[in-house]
C-alpha cells in the first residue's frame, strides 16, 4: 500500500487545483491508501476531501502547511492530525496571514521614510500585500539588485531578512508545535532538503537539532525532489533524534500527479496518528 502526505487543494489560492472529488478518485487510481491535505495556512478543504475520501474507502489525514520561521530561517511546518476546526489551529492560520500583512505595511512605511517610492507595492496595496510582495517590490522598483537565477521575490526577501528582520514577526516553528500538540497532532518539517533560494534552504543537522528542541515531531524525509543522498541523510537524522518520517509529493493539481510512497516507510508516523489501514 502507498501514501502521499503532502497535497494541496483549491483552498491554497491561485496555484493549486485539486478539487476534493477529483483528488479522492485520483488517489485511489494511483493505488494510495492514505493521503493528507496540507494547504498553505488554511484547513478550509479538509472536511470536503475527507467526505470524498469516505466514498472511495480512502483515509484522509487532516493537515495544514504553515509558513513559519526559526533562528532567522524560513521553514514550512506541517500540522497533522489536528481537528481542522480547532480554534487554536484556526487562530494560528489567521496569525500567519495577519502578521504577514501587518509586517509588510510596517516595512513599506519604513522604506517610504527612507524616501523610497514603492510603485509596484502601491498597485496591490488594496489586496493586503505580504512581506514577500514587499520584497518583490524592492527589486522591481530598483532598490535591491536582482540575483542571477533567483526569482525577484526571493532576492527581495533575502534582503528583507538581512536588513529589516526586526520588523518581521512570522509564526515560529515553536508556536506551531505547541498548537499541534495541544490540538492532539504532530508538527513535521516539510521538504527539509528542498532548495528554493531563501524560501527553502536545506536543513542541516544543527537546524534539525534546534527544531527538535522546540517540539518538532517529524521530518518529511521522503519528498519528491529529494535526492537519494538527501533521503538517506534525513532518515539518519530522524533515527538519531527520534523523529517520525513522513512522505509527500507536494502536488498542487492534476498536472503534477500524486506520489506513491510505501506505507511501510511511514508506519510509525501513521501509528502515532492512530491511522490503521
Amino acid at each position: 500500500m502507498f501514501v502521499d502526505l503532502h497535497i494541496h487543494t483549491i483552498a491554497t489560492p491561485h496555484h493549486s487545483f485539486w478539487e476534493p472529488e477529483a483528488l479522492a478518485r485520483a488517489a485511489v487510481e494511483r493505488g494510495l491508501a492514505v493521503i493528507a491535505v496540507t494547504d498553505h495556512n488554511t484547513t478550509a478543504q479538509v472536511r470536503a476531501v475527507q467526505e470524498a475520501g469516505a466514498r472511495y474507502d480512502l483515509r484522509v489525514i487532516s493537515g495544514v502547511e504553515l509558513d513559519t520561521a526559526y533562528n532567522g530561517k524560513l521553514w514550512h511546518t506541517h500540522l497533522y492530525g489536528v481537528d481542522p476546526d480547532h480554534p487554536e489551529v484556526l487562530g494560528l492560520c489567521a496569525a500567519v496571514v495577519e502578521r504577514n500583512a501587518a509586517d509588510a505595511q510596517a516595512m513599506a512605511t519604513a522604506a517610504r521614510e527612507r524616501g523610497w517610492r514603492l510603485r509596484w507595492f502601491a498597485t496591490i496595496e488594496d489586496r493586503r500585500p505580504t512581506v514577500a510582495d514587499f520584497g518583490h517590490s524592492l527589486v522591481k522598483d530598483g532598490y535591491v539588485q536582482p540575483e542571477p537565477g533567483v526569482e525577484d521575490e526571493a532576492a527581495g526577501m533575502a534582503w528583507v531578512l538581512r536588513n529589516m528582520g526586526e520588523l518581521y514577526h512570522p509564526v515560529t516553528v515553536a508556536e506551531a508545535a505547541e498548537v499541534a500538540h495541544r490540538a492532539g497532532g504532530l508538527a513535521v518539517l516539510a521538504h527539509p532538503g528542498r532548495s528554493k533560494s531563501i524560501y527553502a534552504i536545506p536543513a542541516t543537522e544543527e537546524d534539525i537539532a534546534a527544531l527538535v528542541a522546540v517540539g518538532l515531531d517529524g521530518l518529511e524525509a521522503l519528498y519528491t525532489t529529494h535526492t537519494p543522498e538527501q533521503r538517506a541523510f534525513y532518515r539518519q537524522l530522524a533515527e538519531r533524534y527520534g523523529l517520525l518520517i513522513s512522505a509527500g509529493s507536494d502536488s498542487h493539481g492534476p498536472g503534477d500527479g500524486l506520489g506513491a510512497f510505501p506505507l511501510s516507510d511511514c508506519a510509525a508516523f501513521l501509528e502515532a496518528l492512530s491511522v490503521r489501514c
